[in-house]
């Protein structure tokens, strides 16, 4: 089995990490705080390709449960209330 590496930390996830998924593949991020930041910084990079903007990824979360945004931004702005909710517990 392939090892899976976070695409923020840069590290081998956990079992119980989060997934996105879209058209092309998918990423694997270890925690709420890499989520975060991975998402919003691609939402608000610079001359980001229209077509990643808004097309639609699938969030599996770390329960397994599976969420759909329409677009990038969506997902950005779950993921900043979900991490810092997460924070504040």
């Amino acid at each position: 089995m392939k090892r899976r590496i976070c695409s923020y930390d840069m590290v081998e996830v956990p079992d119980e990490s989060y997934v996105v998924t879209d058209d092309i593949g998918e990423i694997y991020l270890c925690d709420s705080r890499c989520l975060c930041i991975w998402a919003v910084l691609l939402a608000t990079k610079p001359n980001l390709n229209e077509k990643i903007k808004t097309q639609a990824v699938t969030l599996r979360l770390p329960d397994r449960e599976e969420m759909t945004f329409d677009t990038i931004s969506g997902l950005a702005l779950w993921a900043t209330s979900n991490a810092l909710h997460r924070a504040e517990s």
